[in-house]
């Protein structure tokens, strides 16, 4: 039977399910039971056999823990969740949140009633300014993980949210640093960056992760994801720069320089976000560096960070602040520390201790709690039915001549409240014309971002400097909407227009796609890959959704000028996809 001063947390990551049961003490600080890890196999990466897999570490941590029947806490991973900072005018009371969830229309790239999303007050200026962090996750996978975890036999209570999780461990573990800090948690499929300045946070979560750089290995190597997994557990560091004495084992040297490349891609987004944190945010510049999660185990990651930031950095304790109990395995407790503070962050938010309380409820959660909520009032109703039936039947047959007298003055205020029907029906009426309307208002901001998102998501394809964009424009049965892009004349170039095939007597839907114009510059190899490998990532983008790129030729156009020039710096290409749900342009 679960016990009421403890607390059970597990913590849903993408490569390693982890779980501990806590307690506390009666000044209210944290104790250290029990904990456990279960590793999942496969790439991270590859969504289809997650939740099986899920389910089965996490029955087998739920075994290994004993937390049968307990209530539990959970905290769901970065990548999924969609969060954002804002900062809104001065405002009190109600309008508070009533401007959070106007903004959160306007910033959350889904629809509200599509997502959980929860706010929390990060800081408030001097002038009044308020600004609040958004938190929104997609519903259905929120409600998938919440089904795996109860299906183990577990109450789950709450869900909060991974790298929110680590700023609330890390406040209370560290309380002592007082500079500005920020903690990069290592994870599997992303990397979380956590900015602590006072009592002001920023997070932001990077899609590179540990996974990429088994990923990388496995492709220098020529070996499977989960050997390339094994042997960099077992044999792999980062290579130190400048003048270092290589490995003597040629493949494990080989393979400290693959993850040094990959940590390179990771360094450049880190040094992106401090960039945005102080540009963008009004941040200052981190003066210490914690390493947190299972890649913080890499052999030499500190020394790396160190020499790129130019900053001292430390293995995250999330342990610090936390007392053990004379059951956990102290020496095991030092190594696994690092990937325990999202543990420790959750249980504080289950005690209700933290700053950082944001939480995404599922929909049977939701329900749950309303029931729980309501049962109260409806045991309270039930009496009161009851003791008003027993004092109508005691009643009865003294009023029989009151009610037949009160009759007629019901009927006439039947009569009355008969006309009010009527004019709430009106109102009714035009209350859903007014909505329909609104609607329509609301689908149009929504339809705005939509460039903003498909603009970034091509962003998002480049993985060197290889080649670049020159034009992005739209076509509608072959021909550009933008014709100004193409000079005065509006004429575009004739090797683009491609006429809609019609038959006869029957009107054919028009085509809508995307025509992306660029220039690739030769590499040492002077090979085109590059341009295909650009190609077929934009392909598979939700936007197209050409998943079979080599078996579709049908459904793209790829044009690519053969580079034989030596003369030539760069080389033309062409690529022209089609939109799978194309907006109507005007």
């Amino acid at each position: 039977m679960a016990d009421s001063n403890s607390i059970a947390v597990i913590n849903l990551g993408s490569q390693r399910v982890g779980g501990a049961v806590f307690s506390r003490t009666s000044g209210g600080d944290l104790v250290l039971k029990r904990y456990e890890f279960v590793e999942l196999d496969g790439d991270p990466s590859v969504d289809v056999s997650r939740l099986p897999q899920l389910k089965v570490a996490l029955g087998e941590l739920v075994s290994k823990l004993r937390i049968k029947g307990h209530r539990v806490w959970c905290a769901v991973p970065g990548h999924p969740v969609f969060s954002r900072f804002v900062k809104l005018p001065p405002v009190q009371g109600d309008k508070l949140a009533q401007i959070v969830e106007f903004e959160a229309r306007q910033n959350v790239p889904w629809q509200l009633d599509e997502v959980s999303w929860d706010y929390e007050e990060v800081a408030k200026s001097d002038l009044g300014e308020v600004e609040v962090v958004l938190a929104a996750m997609k519903i259905e996978p929120l409600n998938e993980m919440y089904a795996e975890v109860v299906s183990c036999g577990i109450n789950v209570v709450g869900m909060g949210v991974g790298p929110l999780a680590l700023y609330n461990a890390f406040r209370y573990s560290y309380p002592d640093v007082d500079e500005p800090a920020l903690v990069i948690d290592l994870g599997a499929r992303s990397t979380n960056l956590v900015f602590v300045e006072g009592e002001r946070f920023f997070t932001r979560n990077l899609l590179v992760g540990g996974a990429a750089v088994t990923n990388a290995i496995a492709k220098e190597f020529g070996i499977p994801f989960a050997e390339a997994e094994m042997q960099k557990c077992s044999q792999g560091f980062v290579a130190l720069g400048g003048a270092v004495e290589d490995h003597p084992d040629e493949g494990v040297n080989a393979m400290s320089k693959v993850m040094r490349n990959s940590m390179t891609r990771l360094h450049s987004e880190v040094m992106r976000t401090i960039t945005f944190y102080r540009s963008q945010q009004g941040g200052s510049a981190p003066k210490r560096v914690f390493l947190a999660g299972g890649g913080s185990a890499a052999g030499y990651i500190a020394e790396f960070f160190a020499e790129k930031l130019k900053l001292p950095v430390e293995v995250l304790n999330g342990l610090r602040g936390v007392q053990a109990d004379r059951g956990v395995n102290m020496e095991a407790g030092r190594v696994d520390a690092p990937a325990l503070g999202e543990l420790v962050g959750v249980a504080l938010q289950g005690m209700g201790s933290c700053p950082c309380e944001i939480e995404l409820v599922p929909d049977a959660l939701a329900s749950a709690r309303d029931a729980a909520r309501r049962a109260p009032a409806l045991v309270l109703s039930g009496l009161c039915i009851l003791a008003a039936l027993g004092a109508a039947i005691f009643w009865f047959k003294n009023a029989e001549a009151s009610v037949q007298q009160r009759t007629s003055g019901i009927q006439a205020e039947v009569s009355s409240l008969s006309q009010l029907a009527g004019e709430i029906r009106l109102l009714e009426a035009r209350q859903a014309e007014l909505r329909v309307r609104s609607l329509q208002l609301e689908q149009a901001v929504t339809d705005r971002s939509w460039w903003v998102r498909l603009l970034n998501e091509l962003n998002q394809q480049f993985d060197n400097d290889l080649l670049w964009l020159t034009v992005i424009e739209p076509l509608k049965d072959g021909k550009p909407l933008t014709s100004s892009l193409w000079g005065s004349s509006g004429a575009e170039p004739s090797s683009s227009r491609v006429e809609a095939p019609k038959k006869a007597g029957q009107s054919v839907a028009p085509v809508y796609e995307l025509r992306l114009l660029g220039l690739y510059r030769r590499n040492d190899k002077g090979e085109q890959k590059v341009v295909y490998d650009f190609a077929a990532k934009v392909a598979k983008l939700d936007s197209f959704g050409v998943t079979d790129f080599d078996n579709n030729r049908d459904k793209y156009v790829l044009k690519v000028d053969s580079g034989t020039e030596e003369d030539r710096y760069a080389y033309q290409f062409e690529i022209k996809l089609p939109l799978r749900k194309p907006l109507q342009f005007k």
